[in-house]
């Protein structure tokens, strides 16, 4: 009787203990290992928190401190949208942008924390991005209007301070400029032979007047034609 009694009081303690050492963890004075996850086991999408719309305040604060001051917000352009552009869970923003005046060898450094695209370029002919310190053959001009994209982190997504992945994208930001969910597109893309394998939500772009979008390939922004069956967008009418 008094063993079993030692071991209910034996037990509670530990219980305890346990108890009190996740709770340290919680507050960040011991904080455990976590534990890798099972085989088969599907992890909770780290992004799950719905962010009001971006301020212009906030805008400019996201580029500049990816970018610094070496773009600003295009003319007739003070919006960005927002969406998972690359498929990670957290919230991206894409932002059309002009080159700060005496900034191009700065834009185009290859030691840049950016990437320099061109969505018209075909994504077959590049599986990677150039190694770091190396220049892209994509160069940035005096007149672009640059999709300035930048891929967010955590909870916070682009807001926080650690979000620095960026690019700059050429010929990406023709009407409508609309961000779309991918599975809004992917029943049309399916019937296109070089369908694309959209692992995030995309941008609706045109190139002069014919309709496409925007997606990421796993490495760049990619521009992709609308077959011709589609409905007509009202933005890409006459």
């Amino acid at each position: 009787m008094r063993t079993a009694r030692a071991a209910g009081v034996l037990l509670a303690g530990a219980v305890i203990a346990l108890a009190f050492a996740a709770r340290r963890g919680r507050d960040g004075a011991a904080e455990l290992e976590p534990h890798p996850p099972r085989p088969g086991a599907v992890s909770p999408p780290p992004f799950a928190v719905k962010l009001p719309p971006p301020t212009a305040g906030e805008l400019e604060e996201g580029l500049r401190r990816a970018f610094g001051e070496t773009v600003h917000p295009a003319a007739g352009s003070s919006r960005g949208l927002v969406g998972d552009f690359n498929g990670d869970g957290a919230e991206d923003v894409a932002v059309p942008v002009s080159p700060a005046a005496g900034r191009l060898e700065e834009l185009n450094d290859g030691l840049a924390n950016w990437r320099v695209q061109d969505a018209w370029e075909d994504p077959a002919g590049e599986s990677a991005p150039p190694p770091k310190g190396e220049r892209s053959a994509v160069r940035v001009q005096p007149h672009d209007v640059l999709l300035a994209v930048v891929h967010g982190y955590g909870v916070r997504g682009w807001r926080d301070e650690r979000a620095r992945q960026s690019y700059l994208v050429r010929h990406a930001t023709g009407a409508p400029f609309e961000a779309r969910p991918r599975t809004e597109l992917l029943r049309w893309v399916r019937r296109v032979p070089d369908e694309p394998r959209l692992t995030g939500d995309v941008i609706l772009v045109s190139a002069g007047r014919k309709p496409g979008f925007v997606y990421w390939t796993g490495a760049r922004y990619s521009w992709h034609p609308l077959p011709k069956e589609i409905p007509p967008h009202p933005a890409f009418s006459p």
